[in-house]
């Protein structure tokens, strides 16, 4: 299948992800928006990896390298635009105290990938102020998860896995049970933090303009 090949290129994981940000930006669901390449495409990859392994019992034999649970793996931890890592930089930094209540309420949520309080209670969507870090973080960790799979220091995702599990948990299950892969999740999650911390620090300036 035509479609199945081209989906497992770089670009085509970096525009996904890119595209599912710019949606939820303009308050769409970006998920749901993109369902039929989501589901339909990376979601065929994940079924036949785990079609593959339970027959095979051997990694190297996975066909896919990305597939539908590696976006959640790598690239939506805390939900989109990997807000757990903004939650942790407005703890250690945020000095607006509208801010730090969205973080609190959101906190325990973001744990488990359920981000709503913070895209619609900061707000996210329509703002400006973090459209840059919204944008970029999620295909940045989607682009490390990528690499750090085709490079073979990981095993694909083949396993489907609750969206709600915790990240770093998630891509250890995902993967039959590899550290180094819950390793990478963790590594995205500080590359998250890095990338909103500035923006978190700037948005204390706003408010005391």
């Amino acid at each position: 299948m035509p479609l199945m090949g081209l989906s497992q290129g770089l670009g085509s994981v970096i525009l996904l992800t890119f595209l599912v940000q710019l949606f939820w930006f303009f308050g769409l669901h970006g998920h749901n928006v993109l369902a039929p390449v989501m589901d339909g495409i990376y979601g065929v990859a994940l079924n036949e990896n785990t079609a593959i392994y339970e027959a095979t019992k051997d990694i190297a034999q996975l066909p896919w390298t990305w597939t539908r649970s590696s976006f959640d793996a790598y690239a939506q931890m805390g939900g989109s635009g990997v807000t757990l890592g903004l939650i942790i930089a407005i703890f250690l930094l945020s000095k607006r105290e509208d801010h730090r209540t969205i973080a609190k309420l959101a906190a325990p949520m973001g744990v488990f990938n359920i981000n709503e309080p913070v895209i619609f209670g900061m707000p996210i969507v329509l703002n400006p102020q973090f459209v840059i870090p919204w944008l970029i973080v999620p295909p940045i960790c989607a682009t490390i998860g990528y690499l750090a799979t085709a490079a073979g220091l990981i095993p694909p995702v083949f396993l489907a896995v609750p969206w709600i599990t915790p990240p770093g948990l998630f891509a250890y299950l995902a993967t039959g049970g590899s550290f180094m892969a819950g390793l990478v999740s963790l590594f995205n999650l500080l590359v998250s933090f890095l990338i909103w911390l500035p923006f978190v620090i700037s948005a204390n300036k706003v408010k005391a303009d």
